[in-house]
């Protein structure tokens, strides 16, 4: 009887651990992506943030945090590179709102890199996040031109150097035959 009593405890316990793999919350969607694949520094872009609510009844958006990860500093008396903007949107249940006004400005001195950002979107019933990320050159945008004018003038070098050596050859073939010239005229 012992052996049926552990199995049907095992049992039992199997199924109580699973009941909250099974059971499904209704859970807010952010998603967030911006306006170019890249940024140069002082740069200006749109982040875009798209809000899926999936519940069955009707929530509030009151406000959306920014984080810009690698942006914060403490300049000026406060704290950049993060911003919370205050909204009162509805959304309807099983319906998606796109926040598409989120300007950004890519920073022009030391923090100016690459950097995720944190979305967190307050809601009358929690709060729910979501992150994107962007990136920064990280060498000049004018590099593909550089590249081309190097390569340019390696080219010049080369014909240069032909040139130069054609007219050495040429100017000694000259002073050669002038020699020899003489020679026989004396």
């Amino acid at each position: 009887m012992g052996r049926k009593t552990l199995l049907l405890s095992l049992i039992v316990l199997s199924v109580i651990m699973c009941i909250p793999l099974v059971a499904t919350q209704d859970v807010d969607e952010v998603t967030a992506w911006v306006d170019k694949p890249k940024y140069i520094l002082g740069d200006r872009g749109t982040l875009f943030v798209a809000f899926y609510n999936n519940r069955d009844v009707a929530v509030a958006v009151k406000n959306i945090t920014l984080v810009y990860m690698s942006w914060r500093a403490f300049a000026g008396g406060a704290w950049i590179g993060n911003e919370t903007r205050t909204y009162d949107v509805p959304v309807s249940g099983k319906n998606m709102h796109l926040f598409g006004d989120i300007t950004f400005s890519v920073p022009t001195d030391g923090r100016g890199m690459n950097t995720a950002v944190q979305i967190t979107i307050g809601t009358d019933h929690g709060f729910e996040s979501g992150s994107a990320y962007i990136t920064v050159y990280e060498n000049s945008p004018y590099m593909d031109r550089i590249i081309s004018l190097l390569t340019l003038l390696v080219a010049l070098m080369v014909v240069s150097a032909i040139i130069l050596t054609a007219a050495i050859l040429i100017a000694s073939r000259t002073a050669q035959v002038v020699r020899i010239k003489k020679e026989e005229q004396q």
